[in-house]
C-alpha cells in the first residue's frame, strides 16, 4: 500500500515524499520487492542522488534480469544516472584541482614515484552504495598502479594534472 502511494507521489513529482514512503516500506519488509528497487532508483535519479539511483537500479536488474517489466526503463535511467554521476565527479575533480595546494618540495631524482594521493595507493577508488555494496572504480590518476610519477604529482599539486591526457612521465 505504502509503495503504491510512493509511486503515485513520484509520478506527481513529489520525489521527497515518495522517498520517505519507499524508506518506510524498506523498514517494514523482510524481503525487498524487486519493483521497489526500480521505483527507488528512478525516484533517486529525480532527486539527483545518482549514486543511490545506480545502486537501486542495478539491484533491480540483478533481481529481475532482462525479463523484468521495468528492465528497459531501468537500463535507461541507469545510463542517465551514470552519465550524471560521471559529469558531477569530473566537475568536482576540476573544482578540487583549482583549489590552491600548499607547495611541497620533492626531489624527483631521489623519489621517482609517490603513492597516488587520489586512491591512497590502492589503484582503485571504493565507494559505498546505498545497499552497503562496494563500488570499485579504476583510479585514472595512477592508471591503477597505486603510484604516480613524481612529475605528475608535481602537476597534481598545482592543479595542472589531467588524468585523461597522456601525462606519462
Amino acid at each position: 500500500m505504502k509503495m503504491d502511494e510512493g509511486v503515485e507521489l513520484m509520478n506527481q513529482g513529489n520525489f521527497e515524499k515518495a522517498e520517505e514512503l519507499f524508506r518506510e516500506v524498506l523498514l517494514n519488509v523482510e524481503v525487498v520487492p524487486a519493483d521497489l528497487c526500480f521505483y527507488f532508483g528512478k525516484n533517486s535519479f529525480h532527486l539527483d542522488k545518482f549514486s543511490q539511483s545506480i545502486d537501486w537500479l542495478n539491484k533491480y536488474i540483478e533481481l529481475k534480469g532482462t525479463s523484468g517489466r521495468f528492465f528497459d526503463a531501468a537500463v535507461e535511467y541507469l545510463k542517465l544516472a551514470e552519465e550524471e554521476q560521471q559529469f558531477q565527479s569530473t566537475a568536482s575533480q576540476i573544482q578540487n584541482n583549482k583549489e590552491p595546494r600548499k607547495r611541497e618540495f620533492i626531489n624527483c631524482e631521489q623519489t621517482p614515484f609517490v603513492v597516488c594521493p587520489v586512491c591512497s595507493g590502492q589503484g582503485v577508488s571504493i565507494e559505498r552504495g546505498s545497499l552497503g555494496t562496494s563500488i570499485y572504480k579504476a583510479c585514472q590518476y595512477c592508471k591503477e598502479t597505486g603510484r604516480m610519477s613524481c612529475e605528475n604529482y608535481k602537476l597534481f599539486l598545482v592543479g595542472k594534472f589531467d588524468p585523461v591526457l597522456k601525462n606519462d612521465h
